[in-house]
């Protein structure tokens, strides 16, 4: 939250929406930045995998990175469970990432879709 917004008078709605998209902006900030590039923070972000060969490798390195990056970079949530998403496309790496919003406890579901470097927030 801003610091002169502290101090503006705003209802409490609006006070919980600002701070969600905040978190949406900073998950989505983590999850679609390379890491050692685009931050001046070297571990910012999700490494290349360009050094696996099989998807199951890239998965569970991608899972590992995301974990520890949301740990580290977003403490205003709690990651309740990742998984990958079923494709037919054998080149298609997908997630469905849940994470529980620590004050409010509301529950925030995503797809991480590697393809398309893109995060897209889904109905609780």
């Amino acid at each position: 939250m801003a610091f002169l917004e502290k101090f503006g008078r705003r209802s409490r709605l609006q006070t919980e929406n600002s701070e969600l998209n905040s978190i949406l902006t900073n998950l989505n900030n983590i999850l679609n930045t390379r890491k050692e590039y685009g931050s001046i923070l070297r571990d910012f972000g999700i490494r290349d995998m360009n050094e696996y060969v099989s998807c199951d490798h890239i998965a569970l390195a991608v899972i590992e990175e995301v974990k520890a990056n949301i740990a580290k970079y977003e403490p205003r949530v709690e990651l309740v469970s990742m998984t990958r998403v079923d494709d037919k496309n054998p080149l298609r790496l997908s997630f469905q990432i849940e994470c529980r919003v620590q004050e409010t406890k509301q529950s925030l579901r995503m797809v991480l879709d590697t393809v398309n470097s893109s995060v897209n927030l889904r109905s609780p």
